[in-house]
């Protein structure tokens, strides 16, 4: 995600705006009740503390934006392929280096030469976004935030091939490939369960699966051909509000009747949710919206502000709220959510866009 947000004047990505922004707040309120600070949401804890299933919608949605951006070009040649990755390279690497770096630093601070040692046998791991290649280092260095990261680096680059391959299919065959990857999707976790296996959490194979559903959801969605009156329910904005109330109720049902703690298990209710959101929000112009350029802005903030979310700042909140005496639920949600959305703010316009525009103009001539 660069400075150059989704264009307010394209109402076809206002809908995946307000998604990404949605997903944003669900991962904030996810964060803020598994950290130190555990802030009290009422009646939506139980739908809150399985708030990661939002990192699906993510992957689906990735998929879905980058084919809505790249879909009329067939990148079937090598100059267009390198730009796309040079583009991807430039808006997601800067952020991340600096994040890191951050991450880095407080790690070591907090337990010293152990901690040195560790991160520099991490070092070319971390670098080059391999560390959800290994399973289970996770628990490690800031592999717990950076596993996103090095997942999407990945959807990054099968998605020329991804995208090649699936736009030549015929259309039906794109729904049976989106129902076969889906069962894979919601299978694996009950295996993984049964075998009592690591977690499928940051495994990049079942997160590309994801971004390849989004694919196809967008190559569907966008198609004028397509005549199937499922697709054409899907599209309706009241589908998308039921698929919105089925997700917060369905996940909190199941946690209600004891469905193992996995968030890959979830998925049964959030796929298709999902999914279906995307078919919605991705096909309804926003007419009454798009001058709001508040949307795209908060948009294009969704991935400093997860960066924005580290350790030190909910440990910060709680010391800083308990010294002044103002400890409550209701500061410590609002004060930790202005210093992420502050810290965001600066990752973007003091990192990201000087950092972006200079290797654009360097490496793209642009």
């Amino acid at each position: 995600m660069t400075c150059q947000s989704i264009s307010s004047s394209s109402h076809r990505a206002i809908g995946l705006d307000l998604m990404r922004i949605s997903l944003a707040l669900l991962i904030f309120a996810f964060h803020s009740r598994i950290h130190v600070l555990q802030c009290d949401y009422g009646l939506l804890n139980g739908f809150i503390d399985m708030g990661a299933i939002a990192m699906t919608g993510f992957f689906l949605l990735s998929g879905y934006a980058l084919h809505l951006s790249y879909g009329k070009k067939d990148m079937s040649d090598i100059p267009s392929i390198r730009k796309f990755y040079i583009k991807r390279l430039i808006a997601i690497l800067p952020l991340y280096y600096t994040w890191a770096i951050i991450k880095v630093i407080l790690h070591i601070f907090e337990k010293g030469t152990a901690a040195a040692i560790e991160e520099t046998v991490l070092l070319p791991v971390e670098s080059l976004g391999m560390q959800s290649w290994f399973a289970t280092l996770f628990p490690f260095s800031h592999n717990s935030g950076s596993w996103f990261i090095s997942c999407i680096m990945v959807c990054y680059f099968v998605f020329p091939l991804l995208d090649h391959l699936t736009r030549h299919l015929k259309q039906g065959s794109k729904k049976v490939l989106i129902v076969i990857l889906s069962a894979v999707l919601l299978y694996s976790p009950f295996v993984q369960h049964y075998f009592d296996l690591p977690s499928l959490y940051d495994n990049p194979f079942f997160r590309v699966l994801e971004f390849t559903v989004g694919i196809l959801v967008c190559q569907l969605n966008l198609s004028q051909s397509d005549s199937s009156r499922v697709i054409a329910m899907l599209r309706k904005h009241q589908i998308g509000l039921m698929s919105v109330i089925c997700l917060v109720v369905g996940v909190m049902a199941a946690r209600h009747f004891r469905l193992p703690a996995d968030y890959m298990m979830y998925n049964c209710v959030a796929l298709p949710c999902f999914v279906s959101l995307l078919f919605s929000l991705g096909h309804h112009k926003f007419t009454l919206l798009a001058g709001w350029k508040v949307i795209p802005y908060l948009s294009g903030l969704s991935f400093p502000f997860y960066l924005s979310q580290i350790a030190a700042v909910w440990s910060g909140v709680q010391y800083g709220l308990s010294y002044t005496g103002w400890d409550n639920n209701v500061m410590r949600i609002w004060v930790s959510a202005f210093i992420c959305f502050g810290l965001a703010n600066i990752f973007r316009y003091a990192i990201d866009c000087p950092i972006g525009k200079y290797l654009k103009a360097k490496l793209l001539k642009e």
